[in-house]
C-alpha cells in the first residue's frame, strides 16, 4: 500500500479587527475548527489600534478578518489605511458584517478587500475557506503587479539603453561624452545631479561639468578623504557606495556631515571605476532627499559608469593607435545590452560585459577560454557554425528571439533564453577579420509575457468561436467592438462589417434598436445586468426568437468600459414551450371529459339501483333495470380499459401477442362489436373484403380494438341514417383497410392533431357521444407496433371523413410453417367447493360470496390479511380469491403463508385486484398464485376458472 504523504501548512498569523469580543470569540472557535493550520491570533478592537499594529508587524500578517462596521471607521476607510504604495493591502482581508448589502460588499472589495462575507450565515469551513481562497488571490494579484513592474521596470531599461546608446553612439569628446552620460543618466533615474570624476594618485578627485536638477554645480578638485574616512579605501576596493541619509548615518562625522550640507546632499551613490586595479574614475549620484539605492539603480548606474568610461578611454585612445581607435569605435557604434568580443578563428572570449556574464550565468572566468570551452551544452545548436560562417565570409548576422539553451547553474538543466542579437565582424587595417563582436538583448521575459498572451488569447478565441451563442460588445455609444461568428451567421454579415457599427447603421427595425439601446443604456447607467428578448428575420433560418443578457464589463478603476452581450436562440425553447401549453390544456379537457364520461354510466347504475330498491319483487323492472345496468359498466370497464392500455404505451410495456390469424376473421370480430352502435342509429353498412383468405401474424385482440375504435368513432360521431364503408384490398405484401363515414368530418387545421392523446374534434354537449379522445392514438400506436401505418383524411366539418390503415401480412413461407390450431377443450363444469373471499372492501367482498353461494358453491369472506389466515384455519378452503392491496399484509404475504402451512397449501390462490400491469401478473406467479383476475371480474370469467381448477368427473 502506497503511503501519501500529508502536506504540511504552514502556520498562519490571523489579525482580527473587531469591536465585539463575542464576535472575535466566534471568528476564533470557526478557524480553529474549519482549518488544519496552526493559527495564531492578534485582536484588535478599535480601527486605528489595529491599523497601527498591523503597520507595525515585521512581517505582516498572514490575514485580517475586518469588521465591517467599527466605531472609529468603516471597513472601507480601514482599507485605504492599510494600502501600500503599489495599491494593494499590506496583507489579505476579508470584510465580515452583520449585514449583507451588495452595495457595502462592492465598497469594499473596490476598496481592495479579497472577500466580503455575513456573521449571520458563515460557517467555520466557510470562513476558512473565504481565508484560504483570500490569502491566494491576494498573492496572485500581488505576484502579477510585481510580474507587470518588472516587465515595465524591463521595457524602461532597455529603452533607456538604447536611449543612451543612440545619444553617445558617434561621440568622440570624453567630456561631451560624461556631459551625456550624466545628464541621460540624471534623467533616467530622476536624480538632483550625476557627476563623473578622475581620480589622481593621490586621492583626489577632478571633476566636471556635471548634471543638476534643483542643486548646485560641483567642479574643481576635492579630496575624497574629506568625505568619509572609509570612502576612498572602499572604491579603491571596488565596492559601490551607497548612502540612504548622510545625516542619519553615523559612520559620517559631523564636519563631513556639514560638507554634504554645503553641497545639497543627503543621499549618495558612488560608483568606482577600476583598470588593472587601480581606482581611475568615479561616478557620483546625489539626491538632495533621503533615497533608498535599488539593486536596478546600481546595476544601472555601474552599465553606464563601465560604458561611459569605455567610451571615455575609447575617445582617448583614438588619439594614439588608430587602429585600436578603429575597433573601438565599430564597439562603441553597436553598443548593446550584452556584448563580448570572440578573437580568432577559434574564438576566444576577449572581452565580455556584465550584461553578457549575467544573460549567461558566468563570471570572468571565461575571458582567455574558446566558446566552446566555456559553453560545451552549445555545441549541437547553431551558434558555432554561424560564427565559423561570419569570420569566414565577413558578412554580418542577426536573429530575433533566437533559443539559447544554456544551463541555470553550472552543470543543471538547461533553460531557454531568448535573444535578439548579431555577430559583427571586426576587421584590422588590411580588412582581414580578426575577431567577432557579439552584442544583444535579452528578450526572455518579453518573450514569455508575449507567448503568456498569445496563449490567453488563442485560449479566448477559442472560447467565443466555439460557443453556440452569440457574443458582443458594446461601447456607451451601442457601437459593436467585438461579435464572433454566430453573430456572423445569425446576421449573415461579415464581422468586419459589423465592428464599429451601431444597431440603426446595420439597418436592424427601429423598435428593436430601441430596445437593445435600452438594455445597452441600464449596463451603464446602473452597473448591472439587463436582459432582451426579441424576433428577428434572419436571412438563413427565417423568423426566429432569440434571448440577450447583458453584463457589465469594467476597468481597473471599477467604471463600466463595455457590455457584453450574450445572446441565445431560444426558438426551439419557445416551440417546446408552447407545446406543453397545449399538451396542458389538452390534458385539462381529457379530465373534463373523463369525469363526464365516468358519470354518465354511473347515473343509469345509480338510478337501476334506486329502482330495485323501490321494488324488489317487481320481476319486469329487473328485467329491464339489469340490463341496462351491466351495459353501463360494461362500458365503465371498457374506459378503465382504455386508460390502462395509454399507460401501458406510454410505459413502453404494452407487448403484442402475435399469432397466426385470417384478416378476415379480425374484421368480423371488429364488425361484430361494433355492430350494436351501427344498429342503434341506422346507419347504413357497405363491406367490401377480399373474397380469398389474408394472413396476417398480429395480435388479434388488439387488431380487433384497431378497426373497431374506429368503426365504432364512425358510428358515433354521425347523424342517425349515415353510411359507412369497411374496405379491404391486398396490395402487395400489404393489406389497405379504410373506414370511410359521411358523418361530422374534420377541419383541415387538425388533421394532424387527430392521432394526439386528449384530442377532440368540436367537442359540444349536442353531439357529446362519449369517449377520452385517446381511442385514435392508441389505434396510431397499435398500427406502427404492427410495422403499419394510419392516416386520416377529410374534406372539412360535415364532410365526412376516411381513416386509411395498411398492415403487412404474412409471406408464402410464414404460410406454410404456420401452426395446426389446438383441439377445442372439452365442456366442463364444477362442483360444489370451499371458497374463502379475501378484500378490505367489505362490499366488494359480500356481493362475491353472495355470487359463489347463488352458484352453489360454500363461500366466506374474510376483510384483512391476518383475518383470511385464521379463517383459513378452520375452514379450509378448496379455492381463495384474494385482494392484493390489503392494509398490514397485503395478499402477496398471505398467499406465501397460506402455501407454507400444510392445512391450506392444496388450496387454489387466485389474486382478484385492480391492479392488472404485465408486471403486477408476474408478481402474483412470483408469489404462488395459481391464476389472476382483475375487478371487475366477469362472472363467467369466475366460472370458467372453477371448471378449469375442479372438473366434472365424467363416467366412461
Amino acid at each position: 500500500m502506497l503511503n501519501v504523504k500529508r502536506e504540511v501548512l504552514t502556520p498562519w498569523r490571523v489579525f482580527i479587527i473587531d469591536d465585539s469580543p463575542d464576535d472575535r470569540v466566534e471568528i476564533r472557535r470557526m478557524l480553529l475548527g474549519g482549518s488544519e493550520r496552526r493559527l495564531t491570533f492578534f485582536e484588535a478592537e478599535t480601527a486605528a489600534s489595529g491599523i497601527s499594529a498591523v503597520l507595525a508587524a515585521v512581517p505582516p500578517p498572514d490575514c485580517i478578518v475586518l469588521d465591517y462596521n467599527l466605531p472609529d471607521m468603516d471597513a472601507p476607510e480601514v482599507l485605504a489605511a492599510l494600502t501600500g504604495p503599489d495599491g494593494m493591502p499590506v496583507c489579505p482581508v476579508v470584510v465580515v458584517t452583520g449585514g449583507a448589502s451588495r452595495q457595502e460588499g462592492r465598497r469594499v472589495l473596490r476598496a481592495g478587500a479579497q472577500d466580503y462575507i455575513g456573521k449571520d450565515w458563515t460557517s467555520a469551513p466557510s470562513l476558512t475557506r473565504a481565508i484560504e481562497n483570500a490569502c491566494e488571490s491576494w498573492a496572485m494579484a500581488r505576484e502579477l503587479r510585481q510580474r507587470k513592474d518588472d516587465l515595465q521596470l524591463v521595457t524602461e531599461r532597455e529603452t533607456f539603453r538604447s536611449a543612451f546608446g543612440d545619444a553617445i553612439r558617434g561621440l568622440t569628446d570624453e567630456y561631451a561624452l560624461k556631459s551625456v552620460a550624466s545628464h541621460l543618466l540624471g534623467m533616467h533615474l530622476k536624480a538632483n545631479r550625476v557627476l563623473y570624476g578622475e581620480v589622481t594618485a593621490d586621492g583626489r578627485v577632478v571633476v566636471g561639468q556635471s548634471y543638476v536638477n534643483g542643486v548646485p554645480q560641483i567642479e574643481g578638485s576635492c579630496g575624497l578623504q574629506d568625505y568619509g574616512a572609509n570612502l576612498l579605501p572602499a572604491l579603491r576596493s571596488g565596492e559601490n557606495v551607497r548612502v540612504s541619509d548622510i545625516q542619519m548615518d553615523a559612520a559620517y562625522s559631523e564636519s563631513e556631515k556639514s560638507g554634504y550640507t554645503r553641497m545639497e546632499v543627503v543621499a549618495s551613490l558612488a560608483i568606482p571605476i577600476l583598470k588593472s586595479g587601480q581606482l581611475v574614475a568615479v561616478l557620483g549620484i546625489h539626491q538632495n532627499a533621503p533615497r533608498d539605492w535599488t539593486p536596478e539603480d546600481i546595476a544601472m548606474a555601474l552599465e553606464i559608469a563601465e560604458r561611459t568610461w569605455s567610451a571615455v578611454e575609447h575617445a582617448r585612445a583614438e588619439k594614439k593607435l588608430l587602429a585600436k581607435d578603429l575597433q573601438l569605435s565599430q564597439m562603441l557604434y553597436i553598443m548593446p545590452s550584452f556584448s563580448a568580443v570572440l578573437a580568432g578563428p577559434t574564438f576566444v572570449f576577449q572581452l565580455a560585459n556584465q550584461s553578457y556574464f549575467d544573460l549567461v550565468k558566468r563570471g570572468s572566468e571565461i575571458i582567455g577560454m574558446t566558446v566552446l570551452e566555456a559553453f560545451p551544452d552549445i555545441a549541437d545548436q547553431p551558434f558555432p557554425a554561424l560564427l565559423e560562417e561570419v569570420y569566414r565570409t565577413g558578412k554580418p548576422y542577426e536573429a530575433k528571439a533566437m533559443v539559447l539553451k544554456l544551463p541555470t547553474v553550472p552543470g543543471g538543466r538547461l533553460a531557454d533564453i531568448f535573444i535578439d542579437f548579431a555577430y559583427l565582424p571586426l576587421r584590422e587595417a588590411d580588412g582581414q577579420v580578426s575577431s567577432i563582436f557579439v552584442h544583444g538583448v535579452d528578450r526572455t521575459v518579453e518573450v514569455r509575457a508575449t507567448q503568456a498572451l498569445a496563449q490567453g488569447v488563442r485560449e479566448l478565441r477559442s472560447v467565443t468561436e466555439n460557443t453556440p451563442d452569440g457574443l458582443t460588445r458594446f461601447d456607451r455609444q451601442f457601437r459593436h467592438v467585438f461579435a464572433n461568428s454566430v453573430i456572423e451567421r445569425i446576421s449573415d454579415c461579415p464581422v468586419s462589417e459589423i465592428l464599429g457599427k451601431t444597431h440603426r447603421q446595420l439597418g436592424v427595425p427601429e423598435k428593436l434598436c430601441r430596445q437593445w439601446e435600452s438594455a445597452i443604456s441600464h449596463v451603464f447607467d446602473h452597473e448591472s445586468e439587463a436582459s432582451l428578448e426579441f424576433l428577428l428575420e434572419t436571412p438563413r433560418a427565417g423568423m426566429r426568437h432569440f434571448s440577450c443578457r447583458l453584463v457589465p464589463e469594467v476597468d481597473e478603476g471599477g467604471r463600466v468600459e463595455s457590455a457584453l452581450g450574450v445572446t441565445h436562440d431560444i426558438t426551439d425553447r419557445r416551440a417546446y414551450e408552447q407545446r406543453l401549453l397545449e399538451q396542458d390544456l389538452r390534458k385539462d379537457a381529457f379530465l373534463a371529459t373523463l369525469a363526464h364520461e365516468l358519470r354518465n354510466p354511473l347515473a343509469p347504475i345509480r338510478t337501476g339501483l334506486q329502482l330495485l330498491k323501490l321494488a324488489p319483487r317487481a320481476e319486469d323492472i329487473a328485467s329491464r333495470t339489469l340490463p341496462v345496468m351491466e351495459r353501463q359498466l360494461v362500458q365503465l370497464v371498457r374506459l378503465v380499459d382504455d386508460l390502462l392500455d395509454v399507460s401501458r404505451i406510454s410505459s413502453g410495456k404494452i407487448v403484442l401477442k402475435r399469432e397466426r390469424v385470417s384478416f378476415q376473421d379480425i374484421a368480423a370480430a371488429a364488425l361484430e362489436a361494433s355492430r350494436p352502435q351501427i344498429d342503434a342509429a341506422s346507419h347504413l353498412l357497405t363491406i367490401d373484403w377480399p373474397t380469398e383468405v389474408v394472413w396476417m401474424d398480429a395480435d388479434a385482440t388488439r387488431l380487433t380494438q384497431i378497426f373497431s375504435n374506429l368503426l365504432t368513432n364512425s358510428a358515433k360521431y354521425m347523424r342517425a341514417g349515415g353510411q359507412i364503408k369497411f374496405l379491404a384490398s391486398q396490395q402487395g405484401d400489404s393489406i389497405v383497410v379504410s373506414v370511410q363515414d359521411t358523418g361530422m368530418g374534420i377541419p383541415a387545421d387538425m388533421l394532424g392533431l387527430v392521432f394526439d392523446m386528449f384530442t377532440q374534434i368540436n367537442r359540444t354537449l349536442d353531439r357529446a357521444q362519449g369517449g377520452l379522445g385517446i381511442g385514435l392514438s392508441l389505434v396510431k400506436t397499435l398500427v406502427e407496433m404492427h410495422g403499419g401505418t394510419v392516416q386520416a383524411a377529410s374534406n372539412g366539418v360535415d364532410q365526412g371523413s376516411t381513416f386509411t390503415v395498411t398492415l403487412p401480412t404474412a409471406s408464402a413461407c410464414d404460410l406454410q410453417t404456420r401452426p395446426t390450431p389446438p383441439p377445442a377443450p372439452a365442456t366442463a363444469g364444477s362442483t360444489r367447493q370451499r371458497i374463502l373471499v379475501v378484500d378490505d372492501n367489505v362490499d366488494a367482498a359480500e356481493t362475491m360470496v353472495m355470487l359463489l353461494d347463488l352458484s352453489g358453491h360454500d363461500a366466506r369472506a374474510a376483510f384483512g390479511g391476518q383475518e383470511a389466515i385464521e379463517v383459513a384455519m378452520t375452514f379450509r378452503p378448496d379455492l381463495v380469491f384474494l385482494d392484493i392491496g390489503l392494509p398490514g399484509m397485503d395478499g402477496y404475504e398471505v398467499a406465501r403463508r397460506l402455501l407454507a402451512c400444510p392445512a391450506t397449501a392444496s388450496a387454489k390462490l387466485v389474486a382478484l385486484t385492480g391492479w392488472g400491469t404485465a408486471d403486477d401478473i408476474r408478481k402474483s406467479k412470483n408469489a404462488g398464485l395459481h391464476a389472476h383476475l382483475t375487478k371487475p371480474v366477469d362472472p363467467d370469467a369466475v366460472e370458467a376458472l372453477l371448471a378449469s381448477f375442479f372438473p366434472v368427473r365424467q363416467s366412461a
